[in-house]
């Protein structure tokens, strides 16, 4: 187990709720405006937008999962 002090843990939680759920938001807007053209669909710039939005969501549900799992300090 990885011992994370307090303070990092403050830390890391400020910067999840205030860069990480603001950037999805950004990616996935991005990603919406990409899919309204069949060209847009399939350019690389699309796939790489599915590609960051698929993995940081899997990325947020793992960790979420994870430290749910943890028992109480």
């Amino acid at each position: 187990m990885i011992a994370v002090s307090d303070e990092m843990r403050m830390y890391l939680a400020f910067i999840a709720d205030s860069d990480l759920f603001g950037g999805i938001a950004i990616l996935s807007f991005l990603l919406i405006v990409t899919a309204i053209s069949k060209r847009l669909r399939q350019s690389w710039l699309h796939r790489a937008l599915m590609f960051m939005v698929l993995i940081s969501l899997v990325a947020i549900e793992i960790s979420g999962g994870y430290y749910a799992s943890l028992p109480p300090a």
